[in-house]
This record gives structure tokens, sequence and C-alpha cells, in this order.
């Protein structure tokens, strides 16, 4: 079994029925894999031995193998590819920054959304990651000190539903992990239902919607493997965001001559406008593309991007251009899989 699929209750309940154990010693073996980083059992020095050789018959730590590690030389991002027990490889990419540092983890081998833009998209879905697969990706990494964690890598998170709240519940657990539910967010293409059942967990992390078209023509070209509506995603979008007191990201990848005319982003005020007249409630993640070699997609010129900004910052629209991080290694939005 793994360690990382268990909570804190879960754990308690398993040691205390197969081991007789006391439930304290939960606690301390949290404290030596999320707190300690400590990746081996013999190491957790106030357990037993007898009790030590018991977790080492039921359990493991790490279930990836590490593949490889490339580090960018523009910007020190890191990406890992590890390969799961059955076989697949999936990539995790870590994104030092001044004012924080992040992970962003995958959720699935393989994606089923299909993006044209995205690199992901052309890896066929496989299966969903566990809890566990999710959760260890930032400990394998986080002698990095993360303080911000992405659900952004391989994968549609809302499509592994389950495993994804879990995974959460333990990284802002404060016996375990302990990050802050604020810094963390989940990007989603917009499964409709599961933003509303997401709202009703209260976990409170931030949503990201990646849009990255004005209108339903133009996103079923970009994202063919999903049939609601922008109307649809919206609403039960600007629903989490007032449930949970959070500002909505939307994302949207400009892709030259495909969605960044002035009509496009005059359609994208609209229909953003629609669903919320207060512009407060959103903040625009501008993303040009970034190439990943099998399409005929071209990413527009800087100006052009800037003019975008410009104009949605003119509309009372908080709006910012993602830099790319990681382009060198194929670790940049689009390109995982690579």
């Amino acid at each position: 079994m793994h360690i990382f699929d268990f909570t804190k209750d879960e754990l308690e309940d398993f040691i205390t029925t197969k081991y007789q154990e006391k439930k304290f010693r939960a606690k301390q073996i949290f404290d030596w894999v999320y707190k300690k980083k400590v990746d081996n059992f013999d190491k957790f020095k106030n357990l037993p031995k007898s009790f030590i050789d018991k977790l080492k018959n039921d359990f493991e730590i790490h279930v990836f193998k590490l593949v490889s590690k490339q580090i960018s030389k523009s910007d020190a991002t890191t990406k890992y590819n590890f390969e799961t027990k059955d076989g697949f490889l999936i990539p995790t990419v870590y994104i030092p920054k001044l004012e924080r540092n992040v992970v962003c983890v995958s959720t699935q081998v393989g994606c089923p959304i299909g993006c044209k833009f995205c690199n992901s998209g052309k890896v066929k879905f496989v299966r969903n990651l566990t809890c566990g697969e999710i959760v260890e990706q930032i400990l394998r990494i986080d002698k990095e000190k993360i303080n911000s964690i992405l659900y952004m890598g391989m994968g549609e998170p809302l499509l592994n539903y389950d495993n994804l709240v879990k995974s959460i519940k333990i990284l802002t657990n404060e016996n375990m992990f302990g990050l802050g539910r604020r810094r963390i967010t989940i990007s989603t293409v917009g499964i409709v239902p599961n933003i509303y059942k997401l709202a009703e967990e209260k976990l409170n992390v931030k949503l990201a919607i990646s849009l990255h078209g004005a209108n339903n023509k133009v996103r079923k070209e970009l994202i063919p493997n999903l049939n609601y509506s922008i109307d649809d995603i919206l609403q039960a979008a600007i629903y989490y965001a007032k449930k949970t007191d959070t500002i909505l990201t939307i994302e949207y990848v400009l892709i030259d001559k495909k969605n960044d005319a002035v009509s496009d982003m005059e359609e994208l005020v609209e229909v953003l406008l629609k669903h919320s007249i207060n512009k407060k409630i959103y903040k625009v993640n501008l993303i040009p593309y970034n190439p990943i070699g099998i399409c005929n997609y071209n990413t527009p010129e800087d100006k052009k991007v800037i003019n975008i900004k410009n104009f949605l910052m003119s509309k009372g629209f908080l709006t910012f251009i993602r830099r790319p991080y990681g382009l060198d290694i194929n670790a940049a939005c689009g390109q995982l899989g690579l």
C-alpha cells in the first residue's frame, strides 16, 4: 500500500485494527514523511523496530521511479519525469519564482480532453492517478520548499475528482503537508457538474478556467472532447467563486489569427460581463501559445499580446501575461508530454 494514499483517520484506523497500535503512531509516521521528509522506514527513530517491520511489510513510501530530471538554463525551471509502477511516464514541473516556489502536478496518465494546442492532449488517456501518486509528486521534490501547488500538469483534474479532493485534504492538513488552501489552484477546462460539487466541499482552493475561446465555435475547435457550453461553465465557475470567496482565474491561450482578434477580445469581455458585472471577481491570464511542433498554430507577436492586455485592462479586468517557464526543456504550458 502507498503511505500517501492514507489520510490521518484512515491510517489511525488501519494501525489500531491490524497492528493493535495506539492512534498517536499515525501522527509519528506522518511527521517523518511529511514534516521531516524522510523516505526510509528504518530511519523512523522513535518507532519500535517491530512496528517498523510491520510498516515495511505493508507500505511503500515511494512508488515512482525518477526517469529524468531536466533543468532549464534560462530560468531554473525543473521538469521531472516519473515512471509509475505499471510503466507509464508522468511529468511534474517545479518553477522557482522570487515570490514563491511552485509545483505543477499531473492528475492522469495521458489526457482525455484532447486540446489541440496542448501536447498532453495528444497523449492517449490510460488511467487516473491515485491520490498517493498525486501527493508523491510533491513530496519527491519538496526539498525545494514548495509553497504553491498548481493542478495544471498532465490530465484534467476534475475528471479524477475523488483522488483530487482527497489529495487536497492531505496537502492542507496541518498534521500532514500543511499547505494553505489559498496556495492551491485547480485548472480545469470546465467539468460543470464537478465544479458545483467542488464548491460544496468547502476546500476553498482557487479555481482557474481554461477558456481559450470567447465563443463556443472557436472553443470547440480548440477543445474538441468537451460538450459543456461557455455559458454553463462560467455560470458554474462564478457560483464556485462566490461560494468560496475566491477570485476566478480565466486562462486564455493566444493563438495567432485563431482567437486573438479584436473581435475575439470584445466577445470575451461581453461573455464575462454576462455572468458577473463585478469585474473584480475575475483575473485574466493571457498565455501566448507555446510551440509543440505538431500543429500549424503560431504565437502572436509580443506587441499584439501587449495590446490585448491593455484592451482588457481598459475594460476593467485585472489582466496578466503569463510568461513561459521551462520553454527550453519543454516544460511550459501546453508542452508537457514532449
